[in-house]
């Protein structure tokens, strides 16, 4: 069948059912200034292993923790490191009236960061897709300025299939069972390399709370960020992974020619990204931004 998943994939689904990060982390509730509540997972390595850098995770849309969890455990073995859920997941508490766009999602990191009391001078601020821009964008508004800015792929709009950018303004949210199954075949088709991380994105499809998708998505699938990159002068890691789909490489690319104070790696696959060498390439380039940015 045309929109049936593959048994390779259901099963590397159930792979993505636990997160042991989620076991060792403390976690949070923090209420940010619209009253929106948001899930927080910290965890800070014993003295004697510390680094003295704190890793924040801004995760792309939708995506579920255990598809970072390698990175993740491989982290905690000498950064604190802290994952927080955006307001678009199933975990967030929003109140009857609540702020949507860029800037409020951006605020809510900034927002997160100022609770926690997190240093700025030894922050690494990890991106990936639309959370990239995200930072991109917190940067250009000055919201924060971290130590090290790490881009993975950060896209220059919101990547939806082009059938559904017209079909979600007009579409009820009763009518996700029928939109799912075109998402899951413009996964399966186009936007991924391997089972794995086609298993990430369906079991973010899987876990979407509909209402929140809509309305929060509705403020970023039809605008262009083009102009912003031009705006932010930070030193920053820019990453491309130039065999994943859904993350072009050219798009990337772009981002480099128009951002002045790059450095653009190509870590190969979306699996790289998400593993401890991305960590290790990180830990590399922390000499190199001593005295960049602040």
């Amino acid at each position: 069948m045309l929109f049936s998943m593959k048994e390779e994939i259901l099963q590397e689904m159930d792979k993505y059912r636990v997160s042991e990060f989620e076991k060792l982390a403390d976690e949070m509730m923090v209420t940010v200034s619209d009253g929106s509540q948001l899930r927080v997972l910290r965890y800070t390595p014993p003295k004697d292993r510390f680094n003295g850098y704190t890793l924040v995770i801004v995760v792309g849309w939708g995506t579920v923790i255990p598809s970072w969890d390698e990175l993740l455990m491989d982290a905690t073995k000498d950064f604190e490191v802290i994952y927080y859920e955006s307001r678009e997941k199933g975990s967030s508490i929003l109140p009857k009236k609540y702020a949507v766009g860029m800037e409020r999602m951006v605020l809510d990191i900034k927002e997160i960061m100022e609770y926690l009391k997190i240093d700025e001078k030894k922050l690494i601020l990890l991106g990936s897709c639309i959370g990239a821009t995200k930072i991109t964008f917190g940067m250009y508004k000055k919201m924060f300025n971290p130590f090290m800015p790490v881009l993975l792929a950060p896209p220059a709009r919101f990547e939806v299939p082009p059938i559904l950018r017209q079909i979600i303004p007009i579409a009820p949210t009763f009518l996700w069972g029928a939109v799912q199954p075109i998402l899951r075949w413009w996964i399966i088709k186009t936007k991924t390399e391997d089972t794995k991380q086609a298993a990430k994105y369906l079991r973010s499809l899987e876990e979407a709370d509909v209402k929140k998708w809509k309305r929060l998505g509705l403020r970023l699938a039809y605008k262009r960020y083009w102009w912003l990159f031009p705006k932010v002068k930070n030193h920053a890691l820019l990453i491309a992974a130039e065999t994943d789909k859904m993350h072009d490489a050219k798009v990337t690319r772009k981002v480099e020619s128009l951002m002045e104070n790059t450095v653009y790696i190509n870590m190969g696959t979306n699996k790289n990204t998400h593993s401890p060498i991305m960590n290790d390439k990180i830990r590399e380039f922390i000499p190199q931004f001593i005295g960049k940015n602040h």
